[in-house]
Parts: structure tokens; sequence; C-alpha cells
């Protein structure tokens, strides 16, 4: 029964850490310079500020659940924390995407500012949805011990990176159009 465990376990450990999806990198759009009055920079910039608290705070419980199975599969034994630190951070994801969901763009910005604004703010509420999906994986592993989960935590992570990269390229179009400090 041990050996059959170790194979298995062995098993999804290489087929999650021997898998590579390599991609192309994405040309990050372009605009032109934005000419906008310096109280919707300030609002462009209290925005920017917005998100990034929100993302802050998500990275650091996506980062410390993702540290804590790194160690459990690179054999360390699923810690007593495991759990709570994946639904933890399942939570944060879940709530970082309400959160911004409700957050307001600015509305003195040309439409193709907004439209980048909305498409990268829409791609990070994906990209937090796609985190938890990877969590409820995690989750599903911690409880089942089934191996092929860890297949689709990496499958929804790599889903939620792509997303998350991707947004951030957006803000960073905006950002820079605008001058704003990033």
């Amino acid at each position: 029964m041990k050996h059959t465990t170790l194979i298995i376990l062995m098993s999804g450990i290489m087929a999650l850490c021997g898998c590579t999806t390599e991609k192309t990198p994405v040309q990050q759009q372009q605009i032109p310079p934005l000419s906008l009055s310096a109280a919707d920079k300030e609002k462009l910039q209290a925005f920017q500020k917005e998100v990034l608290n929100v993302e802050n705070i998500t990275d650091k419980a996506v980062k410390l659940a993702g540290d804590e199975l790194m160690n459990v599969i690179k054999g360390g034994g699923v810690s007593i924390n495991l759990p709570s630190i994946v639904d933890k951070a399942k939570a944060e994801c879940l709530l970082a995407g309400e959160t911004l969901a409700k957050k307001t763009i600015p509305e003195a910005l040309p439409p193709e500012a907004k439209t980048l604004l909305n498409d990268g703010r829409t791609g990070l509420i994906a990209a937090y949805k796609a985190y938890a999906e990877s969590f409820e994986a995690v989750r599903s592993f911690v409880t089942d011990k089934n191996p092929m989960a860890l297949l689709e935590y990496r499958k929804k992570n790599t889903q939620a990176l792509e997303l998350y990269n991707g947004a951030a390229d957006k803000f960073k179009t905006i950002m820079t159009a605008a001058g704003v400090s990033q």
C-alpha cells in the first residue's frame, strides 16, 4: 500500500513539475500619450493605489499558500496549517475580485483609456477567480489525497498568472501613456 501511494504521489509530482507551457510574449499595446489635467491624474493615481492595495493584501496570501504547497510537493509533508492557509488564500482571492468589481474607473479619461482600465480590472478579477479555483484543487488534494488535483492546481495557477500579467500590462500601458508614476 505504501509503495502504491508513493508511486501515485511521485507520478503526480513529476507531471506537475515536468509540464511546461511556454508561450511567446505578447506585444504590449501602445496608446498615444494622454494629456490629463492634474486633477484627472490624481484620480487615476488614486484608482491605481486602490487596485495596488487590493493586490498587495491578496498577493501575500497567494504567495504564502504557494510556498506552503511547494514545501508539501518537495516532500516536506502535509502541514496541519495547509488547509487553513489555502482556505484563507481562496477567501482573499474571492474578496479581491469582489472589491475590484466595485471599484469605479475615473470618468474623465478618454474612451480607449477607460476600455484598457476596464479590461485590466476585468483581467484581475478573472485572475483572482482562477487563483481561488486553483486553491480549491489544493484543498481537494489535501482532503482526498488525489495527486491529480495537483495538475488541476497547476493548470488554474498558470491561467491565473497569464490573466494577471495581461491585466498588469494594460494598467502599465495606461499609466505610462498618462505620465503617472507606477
